[in-house]
């Protein structure tokens, strides 16, 4: 019998390969979905997907990056979250945050979710990205953020544009 050794990849086609996969398994919740639920059980199933995706790179991230809770760290913690499209598609995706006193805005000029999967599938996806990823995301900074949809592709703007405030 010969033994067998993974093959070396690099970082880069770790982070492709898991990006795939992801997409992977958000297309096939989708299709099983749609051809299985109603549109109300659609949406809280992708709800609960995008919730946990936010939920889960926020533990890991607030910790590495030792984020505080403040407006700020929940625009850069927005920002890390968003970037693992910018980095696969860097052409696709334009994203950026601003602070104006205790006020942050993130915007997403170009999103391959958005292009890819979203538009295709029928659902609220303002609803999954401000209520669900986004509040998963950053409810491991402690505190309470308010976040508010301003412009999004859904409703025929050019961008999706988010006001978050921290709740006194």
């Amino acid at each position: 019998m010969e033994m067998m050794v993974c093959p070396a990849m690099s970082v880069d086609d770790k982070y492709r390969t898991l990006y795939a996969a992801l997409m992977g398994v958000f297309n096939d919740i989708a299709q099983y979905a749609g051809s299985s639920l109603s549109k109300e059980e659609m949406q809280g199933l992708i709800n609960a997907a995008m919730h946990g995706v936010g939920w889960s790179a926020g533990k890991r991230l607030v910790k590495v990056y030792r984020l505080k809770p403040s407006v700020e760290d929940a625009m850069r913690l927005l920002l890390l979250l968003n970037n693992e499209s910018l980095a696969y598609l860097p052409k696709l995706k334009q994203i950026y945050a601003e602070i104006d006193g205790d006020v942050g805005y993130l915007t997403i000029r170009r999103d391959p979710w958005y292009d890819w999967y979203f538009k295709h599938i029928g659902i609220d996806c303002e609803e999954c990205c401000s209520r669900y990823e986004f509040t998963g995301l950053i409810s491991h900074l402690g505190g309470k953020f308010k976040i508010e949809v301003l412009e999004s592709l859904p409703r025929g703007d050019d961008r999706c544009r988010f006001r978050i405030t921290k709740e006194k």
